[in-house]
């Protein structure tokens, strides 16, 4: 397997003293690569897959007076890819109120800065929970704890996906800094987010440590992995 090692160093964007303008680029930066580079439409698929393979019988979402589901982004950053999702009632968490307050004019995300490992809603509170870029962030043992506290506030389930650690993505986000097409943020964030991330096999050994009824890890394109788990 062409895999480089997984190293763990923090990232920029996360640092509480980064500049200001430097933050707001990096942004910029991430909501053109979810556009562009396949994000939006991975965030859809696998939402879609989770929603559609729940029970009837214990899909809160298919009562008739359930209404749109209700959907939580935890990593949720400028709420883009939850706000990409028709005919949900979205709610975006983060740990950095200042990246959920960034150019949220025309969003319809309701925002919640708190902690992924210990989410600040009752248990089944929400239809499913969502995460994308943001399983890298993390040790294994780590994720094992946020996919388990995602799974008890979710009624139907939990729907995960990250870039796969492995050198094409890598060569790509090189070839973009080298070019400088982004900011000095995700200059340095964007190939180190590929390099602390997971291959489909360490994605799948996670899962498994997680008490769900019934699990799921796909490989997804370009160069992602997605993990479904239900609740029933």
């Amino acid at each position: 397997m062409i895999t480089p090692s997984r190293i763990d160093e923090p990232e920029l964007l996360d640092e509480h003293d980064a500049p200001s303008a430097d933050v707001e680029r990096s942004l910029r930066d991430l909501r053109r690569i979810n556009r562009y580079l396949g994000g939006v439409s991975v965030y859809k698929r696998l939402l879609r897959k989770l929603l559609d393979a729940a029970p009837p019988t214990s899909a809160a979402l298919r009562r008739p007076d359930a209404g749109a589901p209700l959907v939580l982004d935890i990593g949720a950053g400028s709420t883009d890819l939850v706000d990409a999702i028709a005919n949900i009632r979205p709610i975006a968490l983060d740990f950095k109120i200042d990246h959920l307050l960034f150019d949220r004019n025309d969003s319809k995300a309701r925002r919640v800065a708190g902690d992924a490992r210990a989410l600040p809603f009752r248990t089944g509170s929400v239809d499913a929970v969502t995460s994308a870029h943001f399983f890298h962030h993390f040790s294994p043992d780590e994720n094992v704890g946020i996919l388990e506290e995602s799974l008890r506030v979710a009624r139907v389930g939990v729907a995960v996906n990250d870039t796969r650690r492995h050198y094409a993505p890598l060569l790509v986000v090189r070839l973009i800094v080298a070019l400088r097409l982004v900011g000095r943020i995700t200059q340095s964030d964007a190939p180190g987010s590929i390099l602390r991330g997971y291959t489909l096999g360490e994605a799948r050994q996670i899962a498994e440590r997680v008490p769900a009824a019934r699990r799921k890890v796909v490989r997804l394109w370009p160069y992602r992995f997605g993990i479904l788990l239900w609740k029933r």
